[in-house]
């Protein structure tokens, strides 16, 4: 799997969790029955005001053999959290300012700094503004999942068939999300996650919050990533910049973020629709996905280009006048064609 790749999962894991993964949703544009709207409303205090242990279980079915990871959940008033996973041994731990990832694998431990005071609180009324004009949202009361009584809340895109649909079942009393199922633009279930337990009242030792660095490991702290103006991000790529003219309906531009190494340029941008993520990435040379990943042969305009399916996310990659470029998204193959067909130069690009 490529670099880019695994950037992108990155972010969209980044956006999903702000938006559904800590429950913040808020009240619907929908008529439904007033116990789901007022619950729909309280959805979000849960990262703040509740503490719990559980259990969780996450299957991916974008596989040819599902995989199924199994993982432990301590979360504290005030947002502290910690996950332990089963098999990999990885860690993830959140204090009051810090996000630390342990990968035993690596020997490395991968550290980056929260967002200030209501920095998140931001990003969610942010990211929930742009979801509910995105999609059609309906409700429902639910079966029980872990023992707790739910309720149902299904997100459809309003341009149907063009994206995922994700279900998420909420506990009536807590607002806290038991279980969520993300469908492909297809319907077909792509990725399962639900507690197998939970325990309002769990004994928490404070110590659970810290991550000891054990020795022979590496400490990587991940920078904070700026976002710049077209202008900035050509001067500083020294890459013709491209943006695309037509976007599916709901996504907006987020953020231009560029970069120039020693032997390597780039241009990422990213949209996003509230819950879906798109990136495109403009490179001074291109990194092909691998076999693995079943490269198609199709056109981009009178361009060959190369369509991978990488799970819920496609992607796309041809060769432009002067740069590499690869469209990452959760989107139908229709709809992605599209957005590459309608890429363009912003202006003239700098000299590299």
């Amino acid at each position: 799997m490529s670099k880019a790749t695994h950037r992108y999962r990155a972010l969209r894991c980044g956006i999903f969790t702000l938006v559904l993964g800590t429950g913040l949703l808020g009240a619907p544009h929908s008529s439904e029955g007033a116990d789901g709207k007022e619950l729909l409303t309280r959805i979000g205090v849960t990262a703040t005001e509740t503490n719990y242990r559980g259990r969780q279980m996450v299957i991916d079915f974008s596989r040819l053999t599902p995989q199924v990871t199994r993982l432990t959940v301590v979360h504290q008033l005030g947002g502290k959290e910690r996950r332990e996973y089963q098999g990999s041994r990885s860690i993830v731990v959140i204090d009051d300012n810090y996000f630390y990832q342990f990968h035993p694998a690596k020997n490395l431990v991968v550290k980056r700094k929260l967002p200030g005071e209501g920095g998140y609180d931001s990003l969610r009324r942010e990211s929930l503004k742009q979801t509910l004009l995105s999609y059609d949202l309906e409700s429902s009361p639910a079966e029980a999942v872990a023992g707790r009584r739910t309720h149902l809340y299904a997100f459809h895109p309003k341009q149907k068939g063009s994206r995922p649909v994700r279900k998420v079942w909420v506990d009536v009393e807590t607002g806290l999300i038991l279980k969520t199922e993300i469908y492909s633009p297809d319907e077909k279930l792509f990725w399962l996650s639900v507690f197998e337990d939970i325990d309002y009242r769990p004994t928490v030792n404070p110590a659970s919050f810290t991550m000891p660095i054990p020795s022979g490991v590496r400490v990587v702290e991940a920078g904070e990533e700026k976002c710049y103006t077209p202008a900035e991000a050509q001067e500083i790529a020294g890459l013709p910049l491209v943006l695309p003219r037509y976007l599916p309906g709901g996504f907006v531009q987020k953020c231009i973020r560029a970069r120039r190494l020693r032997d390597y340029r780039e241009v990422k941008v990213l949209y996003s629709d509230g819950l879906s993520l798109l990136t495109l990435f403009e490179s001074s040379r291109f990194r092909p996905f691998g076999a693995a990943a079943g490269g198609l042969s199709v056109q981009v305009g009178e361009r060959p280009a190369s369509l991978y399916r990488l799970g819920l996310v496609s992607a796309l990659s041809w060769e432009s006048p002067g740069s590499y470029l690869t469209i990452l998204g959760e989107l139908s193959r229709d709809e992605l064609l599209k957005v590459a067909e309608s890429v363009e130069p912003v202006g003239e690009g700098p000299r590299p």
